[in-house]
């Protein structure tokens, strides 16, 4: 695994136990904003920064402790959504599939191809429409209405999985629930989203 700037993981940690500030400058590069977007999608903005930041003090205290079992990306996903979820216990019960009423309904399984592209696009759908659409402010508030109104988890995965590109292993590692419900939660999130574009395309609105 690789940061943003070429350097590979086992070269970064030498240099992180070795001391050099400047490797935990370009560790802090790599990961801040992602795992930032990723404490944001768990428990929401207001508390995202703090999220991160004790994460990156518990990454130091533990950095010793990484064995490279996974990526440092993955590790450092992991601390952040393991300091999410203590704080979401405290306020409120999480979120897991099983907890969802009537989710089966959303399922599809042919709207979505292998590697997670829509099979077909919705009924009205233009060549030109991910760019046209992504420029329309309504569809811009719709879209981001859509996501803070999905469960965290799906929210989350939605985001590790399309976003950030990261393998269901690595995923379920994070996230700690099992791959089947990974699957599961990432199909109901892209139905939401469709479901949303499907909407707006014919009617001009959320």
């Amino acid at each position: 695994m690789q940061t943003a700037n070429g350097i590979d993981d086992s070269q970064l940690l030498a240099r992180l136990l070795a001391g050099e500030p400047a490797a935990f400058e370009l560790l802090v590069r790599s990961h801040h904003v992602p795992m930032k977007r990723f404490a944001a999608a768990m428990i929401g903005d207001a508390q995202a920064e703090e999220v991160v930041q004790e994460a990156w003090l518990a990454a130091i205290r533990h950095l010793s402790e990484f064995k490279a079992r996974s990526s440092l990306k993955t590790w450092l996903f992991t601390i952040v959504g393991n300091e999410a979820r203590s704080r979401l216990r405290k306020g409120r019960r999480e979120v897991f599939i099983e907890d969802q009423p009537g989710g089966d309904t959303l399922f599809d399984k042919g709207r979505f191809a292998g590697d997670g592209h829509w099979a077909q696009p919705p009924g009205l759908w233009h060549d030109d429409s991910p760019e046209a659409l992504l420029g329309h402010e309504d569809f811009r508030h719709c879209l981001e209405k859509t996501l803070q109104n999905l469960p965290e988890t799906q929210r989350a995965v939605l985001m590790l999985r399309d976003h950030d590109e990261m393998s269901l292993e690595d995923i379920c590692n994070v996230l700690a629930i099992s791959a089947s419900n990974v699957r599961v939660l990432i199909h109901r999130a892209r139905t939401r989203i469709y479901t949303m574009v499907e909407h707006f395309e014919e009617t001009g609105t959320c």
